[in-house]
């Protein structure tokens, strides 16, 4: 079957592109957030972007854009699976690289062995990765008591400032640390699908913020511990405190990354019934 290399419109096939890219998330897994039109339409559809499309009789089967972004150009494509394994993986990234400037990032929400190989033979190599991890709707839940002297308190603007001290204690030792102020980190953090009460603060006895857990609908989006409080427990007590909160709260399945560096997260989380769901990985030339 032939197929034809053309531009995709910036208004046009919206719906084509979408559907390509829901497509390898079936197969390919990853955070299904990745599979909503708000997603899709910031990396196909950004000012500046260039769209390049293959065509099947018509149809797209595959997509990729390449769009300038902090000082570089940021790829993205996705391969239909029923047309894989006819080069066109390779030709849609030789395209994106030739349209680009010369320094690239390429993004995939769901790295494949495939599409590792395919990067590497082009000399690009992974600068980032994390992995998602998927608990089932039908996974039994954990109840984990917190250390002694230990409280918990939800999100709330009387809570906020607390919440950031445990944010700023639990992170600001590990490195790639961002220093976000409180205003910078609560704009990154509440948006419509935040979960305030499944966000937790933990106080010690002293009153000080040594812990927390903050969530989005059926995400959990960070946790942590100050370093005088690791291996003790509390990170695994909040944690299940948030998903028997989000339950309840009515999300059937919790997704969560973890970055591959950090085992010992992954580790507590498989310990709570999380399997793997896809990789998030970035590559870029050394």
């Amino acid at each position: 079957m032939g197929v034809e290399w053309r531009e995709v419109p910036a208004d046009g096939e919206p719906g084509a592109v979408l559907a390509v890219v829901r497509r390898c998330l079936a197969v390919d897994g990853g955070l299904p957030v990745t599979g909503e039109p708000s997603f899709v339409d910031q990396r196909y559809r950004a000012p500046g972007a260039v769209r390049i499309g293959a065509y099947a009789q018509g149809r797209l089967v595959a997509c990729g854009a390449a769009r300038p972004a902090a000082g570089r150009w940021s790829l993205v494509g996705a391969v239909d699976p029923d047309f894989r394994g006819r080069g066109l993986g390779g030709e849609l990234l030789d395209r994106l690289l030739a349209a680009a400037g010369a320094v690239v990032q390429v993004q995939t929400e769901a790295l494949t062995p495939a599409a590792e190989e395919l990067f590497h033979s082009r000399g690009l190599r992974q600068v980032f990765a994390e992995d998602v991890f998927r608990l089932g709707s039908g996974a039994p839940l954990e109840r984990v008591a917190l250390p002694d002297g230990v409280r918990v308190a939800e999100w709330g603007e009387e809570t906020r400032g607390a919440f950031y001290a445990a944010y700023d204690a639990s992170f600001a030792d590990r490195p790639g640390f961002p220093g976000l102020t409180l205003e910078q980190w609560v704009d990154w953090l509440v948006e419509d699908d935040f979960r305030p009460t499944a966000s937790l603060v933990a106080r010690d006895a002293d009153g000080t913020p040594v812990g927390f857990v903050v969530c989005a609908e059926g995400f959990l989006v960070q946790l942590g511990t100050a370093p005088g409080w690791r291996r003790r427990g509390l990170g695994r007590a909040l944690a299940a405190a948030a998903l028997e909160r989000l339950r309840a709260a009515g999300d059937a399945e919790v997704f969560l990354d973890v970055n591959v560096d950090n085992p010992a997260s992954a580790a507590l989380f498989r310990g709570l019934g999380f399997t793997g769901a896809g990789r998030r990985a970035r590559f870029a030339h050394p």
